[in-house]
């Protein structure tokens, strides 16, 4: 009998809104002792509702009603993030869609839908979303966006080279493909100023003391509680969904220390925040389904 991880849902349900609620109240506190107005962070508000209210909405009922998603989604996501290229960009970088006066990340907000098609119990969705991977790699390419492109890197690494979700003998070129337009990416120039309460929010909140220090790192534990719980499983396939959730989030935020890239949650934003619902949807989605 396989084992069954229902820890990883008690914690991730009620900690859901807990943990992203939080943190962005870590960061409207450090940056508002900066001279940031709290209206610079509503757009996390507005996208902890959104995101909550579509992880509530994709977790629930039977296995089967997923399977639509696990099709539609990464498409969407894929169509999303190619939108960014036709639209107005800044000083050449194409990231965002604007909405009125907000503009949102495409894929921090979207990216993480490509993972619940990889990890799909269906050939066909599988590979659908192994070759939308490829081609979003190489729109990060185009934007420039070296954050997002070296987080889907890493985070898709334990699914594709595992063995659980996609054959190894695919899986690992389709990975050193990823890895390599990494590499790429970060060549290329990206000419952005940081906006210190999105891409420099960790140092404004380590400039407030131990305090902060402290605040800075329960909010990540927070948000990475349930992909570490996840990784703690003893069934593989959900240990390894828990290991892409931290690597996708733990590349995010060590790519701020490298370039001007926003802070997952806790840096002013919607797109972070609606990404960050979208891989915790991706284990309410898919770790159910290895219960027996």
């Amino acid at each position: 009998m396989d084992e069954k991880p229902v820890g990883v849902m008690k914690v991730s349900r009620p900690w859901s809104f807990v943990a992203p609620v939080f943190a962005t109240c870590v960061g409207l506190w450090a940056a508002s002792a900066h001279g940031v107005r709290p209206a610079a962070f509503l757009p996390n508000l507005v996208a902890i509702v959104l995101g909550g209210a579509g992880f509530m909405l994709l977790t629930r009922g039977p296995w089967e009603s997923h399977r639509r998603a696990e099709r539609v989604l990464p498409v969407l996501a894929c169509l999303a993030i190619a939108a960014t290229l036709a639209a107005p960009g800044l000083e050449g970088v194409h990231r965002w869609w604007s909405l009125g006066p907000v503009r949102v990340n495409a894929s921090a907000a979207f990216l993480p839908w490509l993972l619940l098609g990889v990890a799909s119990r269906g050939a066909w969705p599988r590979w659908l979303a192994c070759g939308l991977m490829v081609l979003v790699q190489g729109f990060h390419l185009l934007q420039p966006d070296a954050s997002q492109a070296t987080a889907l890197a890493l985070a898709t690494l334990p699914l594709l080279v595992g063995g659980d979700f996609v054959n190894r003998r695919v899986g690992i070129p389709i990975a050193m493909v990823l890895l390599g337009l990494v590499v790429v990416t970060w060549t290329r120039s990206d000419p952005l100023a940081p906006v210190d309460h999105v891409e420099r929010i960790l140092v404004l909140i380590v400039s407030r003391g131990a305090l902060g220090v402290f605040l800075a790192i329960a909010a990540m534990t927070g948000l990475l509680l349930p992909g570490l719980l996840a990784a703690r499983s003893r069934d593989s396939r959900t240990a390894r969904l828990g290991v892409a959730f931290v690597l996708y989030f733990a590349a995010l935020v060590g790519s701020t220390f490298f370039g001007n890239f926003p802070v997952p949650v806790l840096g002013a934003g919607a797109g972070t925040v609606l990404g960050w619902w979208a891989m915790l949807t991706v284990l309410g989605v898919h770790v159910p389904a290895l219960r027996e």
